[in-house]
């Protein structure tokens, strides 16, 4: 079996989809900062995008360990997150591109346009509780028992993961992770 949770509109074909909003008439609808409606050991594969930072680091550990009971041992989740450090990087070397895909692809309208406040932006934006790099997602899954492969957009080792992804470094600054179920 194939999850997709927190699938809002999107759709992949053969995957079930999963939400807490019935408007996007998701397979399942379920709280994710609850416990997934899944029985231990079902799934091969989850998928998760833009989805771990609605939720505090409490809540976040609670779900990865919940994803873990879900997947089948080798079972791995595709978990995609805005990359903190490549925020801030942006931020320290002045590089004011990020400005432009902000602007590109978020289209809120920042007051001051500087660095500074698209930080402090990014951060607060849409509901967002947590923003994630790969040393604290590693402090996270690693404990719940997880392998965490770095790897490149829509760049997997198992091919059922390729191609899933929405938000290319072209226009996002997305960290993307294989987390394999030791």
């Amino acid at each position: 079996m194939k999850i997709s949770l927190g699938a809002g509109g999107v759709r992949f074909p053969g995957w079930l989809h999963v939400d807490a909003d019935a408007r996007w008439q998701p397979d399942v609808v379920a709280d994710l900062s609850q416990a997934l409606p899944f029985p231990d050991g079902c799934a091969d594969f989850l998928q998760s995008e833009d989805f771990i930072g609605q939720l505090d680091f409490a809540q976040a550990r609670e779900h990865l360990r919940d994803c873990h009971r879900v997947l089948k041992r080798g079972g791995v989740l595709r978990l995609l997150t805005p990359d903190l450090a490549v925020l801030l990087d942006h931020y320290q070397r002045g590089d004011t591109r990020v400005l432009d895909l902000w602007n590109r692809e978020v289209g809120i309208p920042l007051v001051t346009g500087t660095l500074g406040e698209l930080v402090h932006a990014a951060l607060t934006f849409a509901g967002q509780k947590s923003f994630y790099d790969e040393a604290t997602l590693r402090a996270l899954l690693e404990p719940a028992g997880f392998e965490v492969h770095r790897v490149g957009y829509n760049e997997s080792a198992w091919p059922e993961l390729r191609g899933l992804d929405l938000r290319s470094p072209a226009t996002a600054i997305s960290l993307y992770l294989d987390c394999v179920k030791r």
